[in-house]
């Protein structure tokens, strides 16, 4: 089983470019596959739009263990996290574990990541689970990608995340149309505890 990595980083105003070049040039020297965001579209518009969210994928909890014992005994990435953050009003970091990975057809450039949080209700998070990995296999017209993972710290333990990659906006439109008119949705319906959360962000940069 996979898992990932984010840093979630809100610049301070006028510090937008300085924030997403260091993520995004942090992230390309990871080996590792991952990606780096900017928050386009997020429910508290004024707290989390242009948000950079920086995600490395790790094939295992033991590689992820690596990767942080070297960062702990390295002053050099620790002066260079810090530096960063300090051209932030927040920062933070989420790891989850990903229970169905993301797997991009042939050729797929995406320009579009959608995050939908989904609560299962009690008693329910391994059949929503399992539905919504079924709902992430379905046709929705257009070329994506979608991983389902579950948040290692999170203040609700039922919580599930979708994630889709979409070559375009136009494309999630698409698909959004397709994805509602699906059997599966009233199940989804069913096992959740509440609506979902989506949060739609244009991907900065994207290693397989």
């Amino acid at each position: 089983m996979s898992y990932y990595f984010s840093i979630y980083r809100r610049p301070k105003q006028g510090n937008f470019i300085k924030v997403r070049d260091a993520a995004i040039a942090s992230r390309n020297q990871m080996p590792n596959r991952g990606f780096v965001t900017q928050t386009i579209s997020n429910p508290a518009a004024t707290q989390n739009s242009n948000m950079i969210v920086s995600t490395t994928i790790f094939e295992s909890a033991a590689d992820m263990d690596k990767v942080l014992d070297y960062s702990d005994s390295n002053d050099e990435i620790t002066k260079r996290i810090e530096a960063v953050d300090t051209l932030c009003e927040t920062s933070g970091s989420v790891v989850g574990h990903i229970l169905q990975p993301a797997t991009p057809p042939e050729g797929f450039s995406p320009k579009i990541c959608v995050r939908d949080m989904v609560v299962a209700g009690d008693g329910n998070l391994a059949s929503l689970i399992e539905v919504l990995s079924d709902f992430a296999q379905e046709d929705w017209g257009v070329p994506k990608a979608v991983s389902i993972s579950v948040p290692l710290g999170a203040m609700n333990s039922n919580q599930v995340r979708a994630t889709g990659f979409f070559e375009s906006m136009a494309d999630f439109e698409i698909a959004r149309g397709n994805m509602v008119q699906s059997s599966l949705v009233p199940k989804i319906i069913d096992l959740r505890a509440a609506p979902h959360t989506r949060i739609v962000s244009r991907i900065l940069s994207f290693t397989r």
